[in-house]
C-alpha cells in the first residue's frame, strides 16, 4: 500500500469548530434497520465528517463559483475558435483511479481526466496557444504548455503547494502552484487532508476521513458548465449550471445525512465487532475507484483489503458500491459474499429514472444506504447529448464511505483498540509516522 507521494493544497482550516457547523439535526427515516432518529453530538466522527464536507463544499460554491464561470468562458472560447480542453488532475487517488475517466456514466466527453493522468505528462505535449488545460500539478510539462500559450487552469487540494500553504508543510514548499497557471481555483479542504482528528492518536497533524471526494467535485463542476457554454455558444462567463450541480450534491449531502446518521454509527459498531473477531475490511464496486480510494488515501485506514469472494468469512465486513447506470455486477457480487456469510453493505440508490430495480441489491444485503444518485447518468438535460450528463454517484458513494469509516473507528476506540491510518507524506512527519505504524498493522491485519 503506497499513497501517490505529493503535494497537497492547504486551505483555509475548515470550519470544524462547532459553531462553524450546522445547526443540530432531527433525523429523519432510516435504511435499515427502523431506529428511533435522536439529535447526534457533533464529538461523533461520522457526524463531523458529513458536516464538515457539506461545509467544505459550501465554502468552495461561495468563494470559487464564480472563478469557476471565467474559467468556463475562457475554455468555451478556445473550444469554439479550434482549441482543444484537456483535463490532466490525476490526483488524489480517486482522480487518479478514473473518477473523471472517459467511460464514467454520464461525463460529457469534453475533457476526461484520463486514469493514472498524473504520470501521463506526454499527453500535455500536443497543447499550445489557443487550447485550455485543467491542472492539478505544478510540473515543468505545465509550464512548458503554458509557455506556450496555453491557458492553464489549476485546481486545488490539500498536496498542492500554494499562497496557502505553512511553511514547510509540504513536499515541495518552493513550488506553488499559482506560478505554473493563469487562474486558480480552490477546494478549502483543511491543509491535514482530514476532517477528524482521532481521539486515541496523539500526532497533531493526523487527520481522517480525506476530503478526495471535493477534487471530483471540482471537475465536474467545470465540466457542467463549459458542456452548458458550448451546447449554448454561451461566453458570458455565467455560473448557472455549475451553481446547480453544487446545490443538487449539497441537498443530497445534506439528505443522507439527515437520512442515515443513525444507522451509519450502528453499521459503525457491527463493523468493529466483526473486525475484532477476526474479520477483514473489503470495499467493492464495478468499477475501481472506490478500492484505490479506501486503500492507501491519506486519512484513511491501512487495514483495507481486495474482495475474494472464495476467501471470505463470516467475520468479514464488505462494502458494496454501485458504479454504473445498473446495478447487475454488484447485484452478482452480492450473491457471491451472501452465499459466504459476510457481513454486506451497500451503498446505492433505491429508486431509479430508468425504473431499474435495486431491490435485489438491497435485499442481499445486511445493512444499506441510499446515495441518493438513481439519475439516468447525471442531473442535467443538455442539448446533444442523448443522456443526462454530470453525476454525483462518485462523490455521494465515497461520502457513505468515509461516514462509516468513522463510525467504525469511533466503535474500535470505545473499545480501546485504535486501527492504523496512513498520514500524508505532506504533513510534517507524515512519512516517519507511516513506516513506524505499517508493522503494528502487519501484525494486527488492521
Amino acid at each position: 500500500m503506497k499513497r501517490t507521494p505529493g503535494r497537497f493544497i492547504i486551505t483555509a482550516l475548515l470550519l470544524l469548530s462547532a459553531g462553524a457547523m450546522l445547526a443540530p439535526r432531527v433525523t429523519g427515516a432510516a435504511s435499515s434497520p427502523k431506529t428511533q432518529q435522536p439529535v447526534i453530538r457533533l464529538d461523533n466522527y461520522a457526524d463531523l465528517y458529513l458536516r464538515g464536507s457539506y461545509d467544505v463544499l459550501k465554502t468552495f460554491r461561495i468563494r470559487e463559483v464564480e472563478k469557476v464561470g471565467q474559467a468556463c468562458k475562457i475554455a468555451t472560447q478556445r473550444k469554439l475558435a479550434g482549441g482543444k480542453i484537456v483535463s490532466h488532475i490525476g490526483t488524489p487517488h480517486i482522480m487518479y483511479a478514473g473518477a473523471g475517466a472517459e467511460d464514467i456514466p454520464g461525463n460529457p466527453g469534453i475533457a476526461p481526466d484520463p486514469v493514472g493522468g498524473w504520470r501521463l505528462y506526454d499527453r500535455l505535449d500536443s497543447l499550445g496557444a489557443g487550447d485550455f488545460l485543467i491542472t492539478a500539478n505544478p510540473h515543468e510539462q505545465v509550464k512548458k504548455v503554458r509557455d506556450r500559450g496555453c491557458y492553464v487552469v489549476g485546481v486545488g487540494f490539500p498536496m498542492t503547494t500554494n499562497k496557502y500553504s505553512p511553511p514547510n508543510f509540504n513536499d515541495y514548499p518552493d513550488t506553488p502552484i499559482e506560478d505554473y497557471v493563469d487562474l486558480m481555483i480552490y477546494d478549502w479542504a483543511p491543509k491535514e487532508d482530514g476532517l477528524v482528528q482521532p481521539g486515541l492518536d496523539k500526532q497533531p497533524h493526523l487527520r481522517i476521513l480525506p476530503t478526495s471526494p471535493i477534487t471530483v467535485v471540482e471537475y465536474w463542476t467545470l465540466m457542467a458548465q463549459i458542456a452548458h457554454n458550448l451546447a449554448y455558444n454561451d461566453t458570458s462567463g455565467a455560473y448557472g449550471m455549475a451553481t446547480a450541480y453544487l446545490d443538487t450534491l449539497m441537498g443530497r449531502l445534506d439528505e443522507f445525512h439527515a437520512r442515515n446518521i443513525v444507522d451509519v454509527n450502528i453499521a459503525g459498531e457491527k463493523m468493529a465487532e466483526k473486525i475484532l473477531a477476526g474479520g477483514k475490511m473489503i470495499p467493492w464496486s464495478s468499477r475501481n475507484e472506490l478500492f484505490i480510494e479506501a486503500s492507501g488515501t491519506a486519512g484513511g485506514l491501512m487495514g483495507i483489503y481486495t474482495l475474494n469472494p472464495d476467501s471470505l468469512t463470516k467475520n468479514d465486513v464488505v462494502i458494496i458500491a454501485t458504479a454504473s447506470a445498473t446495478p447487475e455486477k454488484e447485484i452478482e457480487m452480492a450473491r457471491k459474499v451472501r452465499a459466504k456469510g459476510a457481513f454486506l453493505i451497500g451503498i446505492f440508490p433505491f429508486k431509479t429514472e430508468n425504473g431499474v430495480s435495486t431491490a435485489p441489491l438491497r435485499q442481499l444485503c445486511d445493512m444499506s444506504f441510499d446515495n441518493l444518485s438513481g439519475d439516468a447518468y447525471g442531473l442535467f438535460r443538455v442539448k446533444g447529448y442523448k443522456d443526462k450528463i454530470i453525476p454525483t454517484t462518485t462523490m455521494m458513494n465515497n461520502f457513505a464511505y468515509w461516514a462509516l469509516t468513522g463510525a467504525y473507528v469511533q466503535a474500535m476506540e470505545k473499545r480501546g483498540v485504535e486501527p492504523c491510518f496512513w498520514m500524508s507524506f505532506h504533513v510534517p512527519g507524515g512519512e516517519a509516522y507511516d513506516n513506524a505504524i505499517k508493522p503494528l498493522f502487519l501484525k494486527r491485519g488492521y
